[in-house]
């Protein structure tokens, strides 16, 4: 058996860990890993900073997004409650933990308001047109259908620009500050009857929903992403694809000693390249697999339908965020010593993560630079594609392929000096670099004075033969006796 302790090797002449013939080995390999881990420290805290920098404080910048009023009605009930709600905002109690409201003029139709915020906006509180004279229809009894107050206003929703940031922030911030606008109008139209006596006017039929709630809204969703994993569907995809890439990465890494000493350098770096983009297209194709498997049953009803079109459109998408990262990785991996290759993981992953999880508008403005990053520019194309909402494709797609070739350009770089340092002796397979411990290359230091191994040279002509036995030699050739 392998486990069998008669299999395993003696132990017979081993030193011990505690022999002081092992102490020169052990004291320089504590104090590097001791190094190592101080190193560890700082490149775990330094990721993780910028991580929880941009996400533990979201709630607080919540003042940057707008929410819109549109008066549609332009009569008694449209500027009581566009009145109302602008109120209700300015007295909340954490100005920069709600979202800031503004009226907006140039939106004529509920279809153009819809449109434009599922553009451009999150939000929008519209009183819908013709409101007041409805309403005042329905109290004087010339209308002869049902009342319904749910024709008073719509709230506006934009799910797919950012599900987390509008199902956390915006919606509840929204639906609030409307029912609380809806009980005002409702209180004061209940008294304003009660005080008239209209009230006997009024048809059985609109008297109890006229004297209950006058008001109520419409929920419509320009860009709905709101299904069970919708908020995390693109994050997962990128950061689980993404660690598949870096294990083929640092595979290729430690595979390619022999490709530099032997291979040309051009050729080198298309494998590379091609490496990336082969295994990147491959990962993005199972993602976007595994999205048409496991979107769950509220995906029909909370996101568009997933078409043909959409799953090479996620493909690509996919695929080419994770070229960008791959190509950020393997030009530092090519010349990074191992124990650096985790700085290089986390730089890219965490700060990649954090830009999905957050608008960077709500974001502290020292992240204004997760505007340039893959995560965020793929998310970006990921919510427009399964909801139509907040198109930036062109701005998306530049960015992700001007990084994916920028890095292309680097690489090409990182894998001349990974080739001009394994010939010259001065890095080994792993990539540790001379002077480090661990450093043991197979090929010569170029430094090194070369020893020429001894060739043995027969020459005939500057050999000289002595033989001092030639006079018995020739009796025994006479005598026919050769010494026998």
């Amino acid at each position: 058996m392998l486990c069998s302790w008669r299999a395993q090797p003696d132990d017979a002449g081993r030193l011990s860990m505690f022999n002081q013939k092992l102490r020169p080995v052990l004291r320089p390999n504590a104090l590097y890993y001791l190094r190592v881990l101080a190193l560890s420290t700082v490149m775990l805290w330094m990721p993780m900073c910028l991580f929880f920098g941009a996400v533990f404080r979201r709630g607080e910048y919540i003042y940057r997004t707008d929410i819109e009023i549109v008066d549609l009605d332009q009569g008694p009930v449209g500027r009581q409650i566009s009145q109302s709600a602008l109120l209700l905002a300015a007295a909340a109690p954490d100005q920069q933990a709600q979202p800031r409201w503004r009226i907006r003029n140039d939106l004529t139709t509920l279809a153009a308001t819809r449109e434009w915020v599922r553009r451009h906006g999150w939000a929008a509180l519209v009183i819908n047109s013709g409101a007041s004279d409805r309403l005042a229809a329905a109290v004087s009894g010339n209308s002869n259908t049902a009342y319904n107050p749910n024709d008073a206003a719509t709230l506006i929703f934009n799910t797919g620009r950012h599900p987390i940031i509008e199902l956390s922030y915006i919606q509840p911030a929204l639906t609030t500050i409307a029912r609380k606008a809806q009980m005002e109008f409702s209180e004061g139209f209940t008294r304003q009857l009660q005080g008239s006596g209209q009230i006997s006017a009024i048809p059985a039929q609109n008297i109890v929903t006229l004297a209950t709630q006058p008001v109520a809204f419409r929920i419509v969703d320009a860009a709905p992403l709101s299904f069970a994993i919708a908020p995390i569907v693109y994050l997962f995809s990128f950061l689980v694809g993404q660690l598949c890439v870096i294990g083929t990465l640092i595979a290729w890494k430690m595979a390619s000693f022999s490709f530099f000493l032997k291979v040309k350098h051009t050729h080198v770096w298309l494998g590379a390249v091609i490496v990336v983009l082969v295994w990147s297209t491959y990962i993005g194709m199972l993602s976007a697999l595994a999205i048409s498997a496991f979107r769950g049953p509220s995906y029909s009803r909370f996101a568009l339908p997933y078409t043909v079109g959409r799953f090479f459109s996620l493909w690509f998408t996919t695929a080419m965020v994770l070229s960008a990262g791959g190509m950020w990785l393997m030009s530092w991996f090519v010349i990074l010593t191992p124990e650096l290759l985790a700085l290089a993981s986390l730089s890219l992953v965490l700060p990649n993560v954090a830009s999905t999880l957050t608008a960077v508008e709500t974001a502290p403005r020292f992240f204004r630079w997760f505007y340039a990053l893959p995560f965020y520019n793929g998310s970006m194309l990921y919510r427009f594609i399964l909801s139509g909402g907040f198109p930036r494709i062109g701005l998306n797609v530049g960015v992700v392929l001007g990084e994916l070739f920028s890095w292309v350009v680097i690489l090409w770089l990182t894998t001349l000096v990974r080739q001009y340092t394994v010939i010259r002796g001065t890095s080994d397979v792993p990539g540790w670099y001379r002077g480090n411990i661990f450093f043991a290359s197979p090929v010569p230091y170029y430094k090194d004075k070369k020893i020429e191994p001894e060739q043995e040279t027969e020459s005939f002509e500057e050999e000289t033969i002595s033989i001092t036995d030639s006079a018995d030699d020739a009796t025994s050739l006479k005598e026919g006796n050769l010494g026998v």
